[in-house]
């Protein structure tokens, strides 16, 4: 991999905007000769793309050999993301390869339910899901009434599509599928959803997948449902700590960073996402080492130092809608006792009725600390407040 690596750092030290990363951290593509040395390269981020595009048009990223342009949201608008024919093949490839993992194959019909529009989802799934040679169905986003006359129709066996609006369709008595591709919404992520999904679909397969405008994919379960497989082919990725920017081991929860291993266009070098996450490495049976294995589990933008624990409010959200008789809102409060140590009280809205024992051992297994205090409240006036009272 670091030689695949050092190359795309070669090509990368040909464009300005990437030869000043280097030249802040004194360094050459040469001079890397480990991933420690990598390490040494400073971090990429959405601000310098946002800096990139008011400067110049297309940010100065625009080659003759680009073919489409997509976009991804940002803090000040969209942001067009580049992409060459070479770079969509590599894509596709890659892709194929994970759902060919998934399972699927040149007999599935495939029904995808993104935006085929401004945003690169619906494409990224189709050019993978036609290289591999299975039966694409564009629907795109739309009315669930229009979703299942066209499944009446084609009988699709696989769905790519957000997991809410996939319950939707399950309710509404779409059935036969031997396949759901998740991507969107958290997923695997959130306690009992994978589960709730499945029984809908009658046992169906359920893969979670990560991905982002500015690359895609990075990581893709397989049939065996073992956590999200990086795609380490394409992508190198690092977890660090949101403060420092220290690499954090194996099994340490943090950001996930990303460097494209083979893109011409606009490519990703140690990009922070601000997606909270973890790596282990296990060996599955589909010949996949490393892996996601609870997903994105949360946004590292708002940190809270609660009893020397990095507490991730975002955190509590995807606990919350574990919980049926809940509504996803939460306050949560920080203050120091008498004694000087934290205090952490959490207020949720929704029903008494709810399962105080499991929703606290949720949130401990979550956040890695127990609240104090969890409260069920009626009714929240704000959604995900988080009051720190300690200074």
């Amino acid at each position: 991999m670091l030689d695949i690596l050092r190359k795309q750092l070669a090509r990368n030290y040909q464009h300005p905007f990437y030869r000043k990363k280097f030249d802040e951290a004194g360094m050459k593509p040469e001079n890397i000769k480990s991933l420690k040395d990598f390490q040494k390269l400073p971090f990429m981020t959405r601000d310098d793309l946002n800096a990139a595009f008011e400067s110049e048009r297309f940010g100065g990223f625009m080659r003759n050999d680009v073919v489409r342009v997509n976009f991804s949201p940002s803090g000040t608008g969209l942001i067009p993301i580049l992409q060459t024919a070479r770079d969509v093949e590599v894509m596709d490839n890659v892709n194929a390869r994970a759902f060919e993992r998934a399972g699927v194959s040149m007999n599935d019909v495939v029904m995808i339910t993104f935006s085929y529009h401004i945003f690169i989802a619906g494409l990224n799934f189709h050019g993978g899901m036609e290289r591999l040679g299975a039966k694409v169905v564009p629907l795109g986003p739309g009315s669930t009434e229009r979703a299942l006359e066209i499944a009446e129709m084609v009988k699709p066996t696989v769905l790519i599509s957000n997991p809410s609006f996939a319950l939707k369709l399950a309710g509404e008595g779409l059935d036969g599928l031997n396949s759901f591709i998740a991507a969107g919404e958290p997923f695997t992520s959130v306690e009992g959803y994978r589960e709730k999904v499945k029984n809908a679909f009658n046992g169906a397969t359920m893969i979670d997948y990560y991905g982002m405008a500015e690359c895609l994919p990075i990581a893709c379960e397989c049939k065996y449902e073992n956590g999200l497989h990086v795609i380490d082919d394409f992508v190198h990725v690092e977890i660090i700590d949101p403060d420092t920017g220290e690499v954090l081991e194996e099994g340490e929860r943090g950001e996930v960073v990303v460097t494209h291993l083979n893109k011409d266009a606009m490519p990703m070098q140690r990009f922070r996402t601000g997606d909270l996450s973890m790596i282990e490495r296990f060996e599955c049976d589909c010949g996949k080492t490393l892996t996601m294995p609870r997903g994105v589990f949360g946004r590292t933008d708002e940190m809270y130092k609660v009893k020397g624990v990095k507490f991730y409010p975002s955190q509590l959200n995807l606990v919350l809608k574990g919980f049926p008789e809940l509504t996803g809102k939460f306050r949560a409060i920080i203050k120091r006792t008498e004694k000087g140590t934290d205090y952490l009280e959490v207020e949720v809205e929704g029903q008494e009725s709810v399962d105080h024992r499991k929703l606290e051992e949720a949130m401990k297994n979550a956040l890695l600390i127990s609240p104090n205090k969890i409260t069920i409240v009626d009714r929240l006036e704000k959604d995900r407040e988080v009051v720190d009272l300690r200074y």
